[in-house]
């Protein structure tokens, strides 16, 4: 009896340790340029794609300004899900990606920094116009990789 109460507690406190590891894996990908709080312009919802987290549903939201793009968790996914914030004159290009067995994946590159990230969404031709009008250059051909980590080499 007392052998199966310490297993299971090994086994929560491995799976909180997991957890929180990954956790911390995917907080690696956020980016903040300490841009001003405001209500967006335009506002779209999806998931995002990063290196250690997929999404899927609308756990994530993209939001334009006038100063450029946030991308961040709904609410109850700001614990998972990284903050993103760049200015238009920052992002290389925009261009549009997928995985094997997943949805369209708006791409988004900056200028000399490693930092990318994806916003999944089913509205990603509006998105990419959107940020053609902020002078993004953007790539409407759909790349398709088989990870996501070829993303960032």
């Amino acid at each position: 009896m007392l052998l199966e109460i310490v297993l299971a507690a090994v086994l929560v406190l491995a799976g909180i340790s997991g957890f929180a590891w990954w956790i911390r894996l995917a907080g690696a990908n956020a980016r903040a340029i300490g841009a001003p709080a405001g209500e967006p312009e335009g506002l779209f919802r999806g998931g995002v794609m990063c290196r250690h987290l997929l999404t899927s549903g609308s756990l994530a939201r993209l939001e334009f300004f006038d100063w450029g793009v946030r991308l961040r968790g709904i609410v109850l996914a700001r614990w998972i899900v990284p903050t993103w914030e760049a200015r238009y004159d920052q992002l290389a290009i925009a261009e549009l990606v997928t995985l094997p067995a997943s949805r369209i994946a708006v791409w988004l590159r900056l200028r000399g920094d490693p930092h990318a990230i994806g916003f999944l969404t089913m509205d990603s031709r509006d998105i990419l116009t959107l940020l053609h009008e902020h002078d993004v250059p953007v790539n409407r051909s759909i790349i398709q990789v088989r990870r996501v980590e070829e993303l960032y080499r």
